[in-house]
């Protein structure tokens, strides 16, 4: 690929980026303000969070949960994320070490 086609598709990309981000601030303003769609919309962060930790968890099986219950129990006790971060994976590297 020459640099002229790279520049294209990093162009193309952005501009369908930008499009995209842009029709997602006009179709919000359309919606309603107030009743279920707007809180199941402000709920989805949380839960595509949730969801997508759950099924890393399952993908790494046991030193995964380990990790993911350290640093949850640390972040819990010291509310600092760089302290729930290293004992997680602290944890995980001590619990794929013994398997």
């Amino acid at each position: 690929m020459s640099d002229g086609q790279t520049l294209a598709v990093i162009l193309a990309v952005g501009a369908a980026a930008y499009a995209m981000r842009a029709g997602g601030f006009l179709l919000g303003s359309l919606l309603p303000q107030d009743g279920a769609l707007p809180r199941l919309l402000r709920l989805a962060p949380g839960n595509l969070l949730a969801a997508f930790t759950a099924a890393a968890i399952w993908e790494g099986g046991v030193p995964s949960l380990c990790g993911a219950l350290a640093s949850v129990m640390v972040m819990a006790v010291s509310r600092r994320e760089w302290a729930a971060l290293a004992a997680g994976f602290a944890a995980a590297a001590g619990a794929a070490s013994l398997r």
